[in-house]
Parts: structure tokens; sequence; C-alpha cells
């Protein structure tokens, strides 16, 4: 990802832009600078150029991975089957889940997240991911039966209201 982001920096589009924020600093200094008078002066603006260049590019590359991490985290992952036979859910793949990640997933019910199992991402797809659930929870199951089954059947709506979170619930 990081390689991603400063290729795109560097593109034509971002050099161009760069040539001109570090160009326009250098106008600024050459109304307050001789260049004519020393020769250290000239050292001291190539370095300055050089370090504008390096932090204007690690700036924006902070910042772009900064506002891709922060979109990650904000999307959910869509639900799309369950299949009973060998307990694997089938998520649209949006890029927040990792091969052998362990995963929580939880039931929304009247706005409660109410955990419904725990399991791992079992395989990643293009445009699917497949997590495969460990084992369902105890309390959900005796408690919720008739949402349980409508999960267990591939109710649309029972399948929309499944979240899966990227980290492991706490079993205290």
């Amino acid at each position: 990802m990081i390689k991603q982001k400063l290729e795109e920096i560097l593109s034509l589009n971002g050099i161009s832009i760069l040539i001109g924020i570090v160009g326009g600093i250098l106008g600024i200094m050459s109304i307050f600078i001789d260049w004519n008078t020393e020769l250290s002066i000239k050292w001291f603006a190539v370095l300055w150029i050089t370090y504008s260049f390096i932090l204007i590019i690690s700036l924006k590359l902070t910042y772009d991975i900064y506002m891709s991490n922060k979109t990650l985290a904000n999307e959910s992952n869509k639900v799309i089957q369950f299949s009973s036979a060998d307990l694997l859910l089938l998520v649209e793949n949006n890029g927040n889940l990792e091969y052998s990640q362990s995963v929580s997933i939880y039931y929304i019910k009247n706005n409660f997240q109410l955990l419904l199992a725990n399991g791992y991402v079992q395989n990643i797809q293009e445009k699917f991911v497949q997590v495969k659930i460990i084992n369902f929870d105890d309390g959900f199951v005796n408690s919720y039966q008739d949402d349980y089954e409508r999960i267990l059947n591939n109710d649309n709506n029972a399948l929309l209201s499944i979240l899966i979170k990227n980290y492991l619930s706490y079993n205290g």
C-alpha cells in the first residue's frame, strides 16, 4: 500500500505539483537572498530544496495512508450467503479482512450487537471473502433461536444484520 501511494505521489502530476511548490519557495527566497555574494548560501538553498521535496512527499504519503486506513475501518463487511454444511459465511471483499485473521461475528438486534460466533478468514477471492465459523455462541443460539434459524436458512434480512469485526471478543 505504501508503494502504491508513493507511486501516485511521484507520478507526472505529483512531481509537477512538487516542483511548483519548491519553485515557489525558491522564488520567495530569491527576493531576500543575494545569490552572488557567498557560495554557502547556494549550498544552503540546494539543501533546502532537497529537504522541501522530502518533507512534502512524506507529509502527503502520511496523509494518504491515514485517509485510506480511516475509510477501511469505517467500511462494514456485507454478508452474502451462509453455508450451513461447511459453516462458511460468504462476505463481500472490501480489503478489511486478511487471510487467517481471527474475527468475531455479531448479530445486530434492536441496535444491540450480540455475539453470534467466532471464526477466521479461510479464503480471499477477488470479490468475496470466506469466513469459517469456529463455534456459535451458545447464549445466542439458546436465547435467539428464531434469528439463528433465519441465518441458517439464508434469510436476506438476517444476513444483513450480521457484523464482522476484526478482533476477538472477550469470553471472561
